[in-house]
């Protein structure tokens, strides 16, 4: 996913505060603030923003080039608007940025989700599952989820390891594990679905895809790619859970974690380790994802 790009309209001044906390959130969006209408029409003549957040009381005639955006949404102080045919969606102003980002999330999932650049939260009912693990190998899953051989659900596990692991060695073959499907990724193949099944391997009562043959395929992975592979596993396989193994940190891997709906890192088994997973929780509070904080379990391997 690329950030969303979200404009603010204010001529009452209530948005600043509502701008400083999208600021914040800088690795899921950007976000300008404009005071004059001038200065918007300008912008708007440029760019193609997903989001305009207009307040209720602006008149709209004197702003231009209003198809440029993607989704037109109004800071309500709770009637109705609209203007000729065409009703746009509002949003209550007096609660927390949080809640607002929230419900523009929420809109944009409504509306056109491929272009929302949220993907990743949109996948019905599969569960995504992280394993992250910066200072250990990667914990098995009986470790994660013992009750995972009488669930039922039909599950893949996914190695995004830069050198491979434990978890993997009795698996073999001449494909490229997840390589190929990086491959097939980057080519916008339509037969991705397929490449996926054709590469699952079993072992242990679960399906898996092998790692990759070279680690620099890891970091050729952008967001676009990871929204691809969830929508694809999500509606042409059949899982009802996937699992990644997620052995490096970049920005993609981080907009992985963002997209889990739990994440399973080992304790702390050192002074040095503990660092290690502090250093994690600040990063994701910088990047303005604390709510990923809270889907974060810490388990003893």
């Amino acid at each position: 996913m690329n950030k969303l790009l979200v404009a603010l309209y204010d001529t009452q001044g209530y948005m600043k505060a509502l701008a400083e906390y999208f600021g914040k959130k800088n690795f899921l969006l950007a976000s300008r603030l404009f005071t004059k209408a001038e200065s918007l029409n300008d912008f708007l003549k440029e760019r193609q923003p997903d989001v305009l957040l207009l307040g209720q009381d602006v008149d709209r005639t004197g702003l231009k080039h209003l198809d440029h955006v993607k989704q037109l949404v109004i800071l309500s102080e709770g009637n109705c608007v609209s203007e000729g045919r065409e009703d746009y969606p509002l949003i209550f102003k007096y609660q927390s940025a949080e809640n607002i980002l929230k419900e523009i999330f929420a809109i944009l999932e409504e509306g056109t989700p491929k272009e929302s650049g949220i993907a990743g939260k949109m996948c019905g009912r599969m569960e995504i599952w992280g394993i992250y693990h910066p200072y250990q190998a990667p914990p098995t899953m009986q470790q994660i989820c013992p009750e995972q051989g009488n669930s039922g659900k039909r599950c893949l596990r996914i190695s995004m390891e830069l050198l491979g692991g434990e978890e993997y060695k009795d698996l073999s073959g001449d494909d490229r594990g997840l390589s190929e499907i990086i491959f097939y990724l980057k080519q916008k193949n339509e037969r991705l679905a397929l490449k996926l099944r054709q590469l699952v391997q079993q072992s242990n009562g679960m399906d898996h895809i092998r790692p990759v043959t070279d680690f620099r395929d890891l970091y050729s992975l952008c967001r676009e790619d990871v929204d691809r592979l969830l929508t694809v596993i999500s509606g042409e396989t059949g899982y009802e859970r996937v699992i990644f193994d997620i052995g490096f940190l970049t920005d993609t891997a981080l907009y992985l974690l963002y997209c889990c709906d739990r994440i399973y890192i080992p304790k702390a088994q050192s002074l040095w380790e503990e660092k290690q997973a502090n250093s994690l929780e600040r990063l994701l509070v910088k990047e303005g994802l604390e709510e990923v904080l809270e889907s974060i379990r810490y388990i003893a391997v």
